[in-house]
């Protein structure tokens, strides 16, 4: 045990989302109450479903053996808005994220709970996943490998450098993510910007402890409607997507412009946190000087490769860029 613990027999709850979500909604309620270690509330943030979701959620709360709350929008507030409503409502000193489709293992709440009690300092914990198919059966492939998760990513977060791994790319999906309640603190309001799972990932990161588990504990369905979901790219997929990219219509700009929109919004929320160390301000300082970088480079096409030259031999594209040289090639070849 850290010798930093003090935390025992921590409440958990569960934070659940619905759309239309009649088909796989069931099972994934089961599931979360087949826990071997009970949650204590559970809400639920119904964005307007027309399926007879709604109607089921009622009918089910009545007899779950646990407090429940039902939120039902009376028009969409979108994926990151209602996300934000439910996990505000719950009453517990950690918040599980849930998914509508899904099945959660039985030891998921026990295991992460575990990790939250043994450490004060973790802000946040994710998982692994076993992926299924629509009718549940296993695709042979975890999350992780899905996400070509890097043994020297894992080491970066295990050595307390997330944040870092973290500006790069996002390799936190919320349906396996718990946090404390207190996170929100810091990482209210959710911009619309980032993935919810990213941006509690990047506050989590910076405030305190991320703890990354390579146990699965959910089966994560990929059924084609997921509102976010995962697709391995074949190495030539990979050229296809590339290509793409260098002659779609949409100028690369927009997208530069899009990271430097973000980059904007995570250092200056980061500069006004009071519990953010120098440390993981500058990382984001850095990481906004590269968006503006990316976002201003000259429209000369000449001019452009040499400058992408230089800065791709200070290291800067493999520091910033999942895919850095993807990115070169980009950068030299459209504006």
């Amino acid at each position: 045990m850290d010798s930093s613990s003090t935390s025992s027999s921590l409440t958990s709850g569960v934070a659940l989302i619905t759309y239309n979500g009649m088909k796989y909604l069931p099972q994934q309620l089961n599931s979360i109450l087949a826990q071997n270690r009970a949650v204590v509330h559970i809400v639920v943030s119904d964005d307007h479903s027309t399926d007879g979701t709604w109607e089921y959620l009622e009918a089910w709360a009545k007899h779950a053996p646990v407090r429940v709350t039902l939120v039902r929008n009376d028009t969409q507030l979108g994926l990151n808005a209602n996300f934000e409503q439910a996990i505000s409502l719950v009453e517990a000193d950690i918040v599980f994220a849930s998914d509508q489709d899904d099945v959660w293992l039985p030891s998921k709440v026990a295991l992460l709970a575990a990790v939250f009690e043994d450490d004060d300092r973790v802000q946040l914990v994710h998982t692994d996943a076993i992926l299924v198919d629509a009718g549940g059966r296993d695709l042979g492939m975890t999350l992780f490998e899905e996400l070509e998760v890097s043994e020297a990513e894992r080491r970066a977060v295990r050595a307390d450098d997330a944040f870092r791994i973290y500006c790069r790319r996002n390799i936190v999906t919320g349906a396996t993510v718990a946090f404390r309640h207190n996170l929100l603190l810091a990482a209210r309001p959710l911009p619309n910007m980032f993935i919810h799972d990213a941006w509690l990932a990047l506050i989590a990161a910076s405030t305190g402890r991320i703890v990354m588990l390579d146990t699965p504990t959910i089966q994560y369905r990929q059924h084609g409607a997921n509102l976010i979901g995962v697709k391995r790219l074949s190495r030539l997929e990979k050229l296809r997507q590339l290509w793409w990219a260098i002659n779609r219509p949409r100028p690369l700009k927009a997208t530069t412009d899009k990271l430097l929109a973000s980059s904007v919004i995570l250092h200056a929320r980061l500069s006004n946190q009071l519990n953010v160390t120098p440390a993981h301000v500058k990382v984001a300082y850095e990481t906004l000087q590269f968006a503006k970088y990316r976002s201003n480079l000259s429209a000369n096409p000449v001019a452009r490769c040499f400058a992408v030259a230089a800065v791709a031999l200070t290291g800067r594209y493999h520091r910033f860029s999942f895919e850095p040289w993807s990115d070169v090639l980009r950068d030299m070849l459209k504006k």
